[in-house]
């Protein structure tokens, strides 16, 4: 894609009255064997925190890096970039920098796509610490580019995934581009996504059901980590990418504990049977793909939310629209405008269903995104 990546990050994305502390650990879900990877030993998670620091507190100390050397080998490989330049490789946050004393702030879990990485979002996830939140972002064994864990060990993207992924990968990438490009009402295009995943992607379908547990365990250890530092009073919030925006509304839907959530352009892979959907949640879309995100719209009875990019790309939501400079792949938004309003739509919603501010939450100017409460 590149050879050298210039890569400058979002204007003042650590923008609030936080800096941000940053610290890994890993754990084992003793009993559950791990099934990918060769189906050695028992499934381990990687969890990358970030968290609000005072700003005295980092005084004197370096920026945290982004990638280990073999996570950024790694990148480099997946994305054919030549060269990493310092810049890419640091973010602004801290490593094991104290968590900050003055209170405590509400906890937001958040996963990435499949075959990306835990730090896909960095600059989304420190602008949230930096505004009075504590975010998890889980890894998942075999299923990301690679993972790093505490013992020194690592994984890499199992690639035979690829062949169990798809029944036919040329009946699935016809067939989804037929149904993208459709004319549909929600609820035409909630059943004909599901025919498609029922045919074409019942591995990724199944996919969800492990993800939700790599989250439930790591949220036990974030709990017992941090509990003294996190405000339960509103619950936990749920958030993520592609794969791992599909797992924000899994959680949402079946697990008690998460009170509200975001998908960032995730088709909504699962079985969903019809039960009313009753917290908060926000569907955010590439407009190219709204026809498999519909689902959070139907047989619900709170706040909904659908907020439409206009010429963006699936994968420009995450930090690769810093870095990936073809606009095939990240989009023709500009770059800046594009986390501008992504930070505000994880911003405001978890604002108001976290933390209980009053201020609606309408979006912000824009000729090139949508927002519409649905419900």
């Amino acid at each position: 894609m590149s050879d050298t990546v210039k890569k400058v990050a979002p204007e003042g994305y650590v923008s609030g009255k936080y800096a941000v502390g940053t610290k890994c650990f890993s754990i084992v879900d003793a009993g559950r064997k791990e099934i990918l990877g060769g189906g050695n030993g028992e499934r381990k998670i990687a969890v990358r925190m970030y968290y609000p620091v005072d700003k005295a507190d980092i005084a004197g100390k370096e920026r945290g890096a982004i990638f280990s050397d073999t996570k950024k080998a790694a990148v480099m490989k997946a994305f054919h970039i030549r060269k990493v330049s310092d810049e890419m490789n640091f973010a602004d946050y801290y490593e094991n920098a104290p968590i900050a004393a003055s209170q405590t702030f509400p906890l937001i879990m958040f996963s990435m796509g499949y075959n990306s990485y835990v730090e896909s979002n960095t600059y989304l996830l420190c602008a949230l610490a930096s505004q009075g939140y504590i975010i998890a972002s889980v890894g998942h064994a075999f299923e990301a580019v690679e993972n790093d864990y505490e013992d020194g060990s690592v994984d890499f993207y199992d690639k035979k995934i690829n062949k169990m992924m798809y029944t036919s990968m040329i009946g699935a990438v016809m067939n989804q581009n037929k149904l993208l490009k459709k004319k549909l009402d929600f609820g035409e295009a909630v059943e004909q996504f599901e025919i498609f995943q029922n045919k074409f992607t019942p591995y990724i379908k199944g996919r969800i059901i492990e993800w939700k547990k790599d989250t439930e365990k790591a949220l036990e250890a974030v709990k017992k980590k941090y509990s003294e530092n996190i405000d339960f009073s509103r619950g936990i919030g749920a958030s993520g990418h592609s794969l791992g925006g599909c797992l924000a509304y899994n959680l949402c839907r079946y697990n008690d504990e998460f009170s509200c959530g975001i998908n960032i352009d995730g088709g909504l892979f699962g079985d969903y049977p019809e039960n009313t959907m009753e917290k908060p949640f926000c569907q955010i879309s590439c407009k190219e793909n709204v026809n498999v995100e519909t689902r959070p719209f139907l047989n619900t009875n709170a706040d909904t939310y659908h907020v439409v990019f206009d010429d963006m790309k699936h994968l420009g939501f995450t930090d690769a629209k810093f870095y990936i400079p073809l606009k095939s792949l990240s989009g023709k938004l500009n770059s800046e405008e594009m986390f501008r309003h992504l930070v505000y739509c994880h911003t405001a919603f978890f604002d108001k269903y976290l933390k209980g501010s009053d201020i609606a939450f309408e979006g912000i100017p824009s000729d090139k995104i949508t927002y519409r409460k649905i419900v």
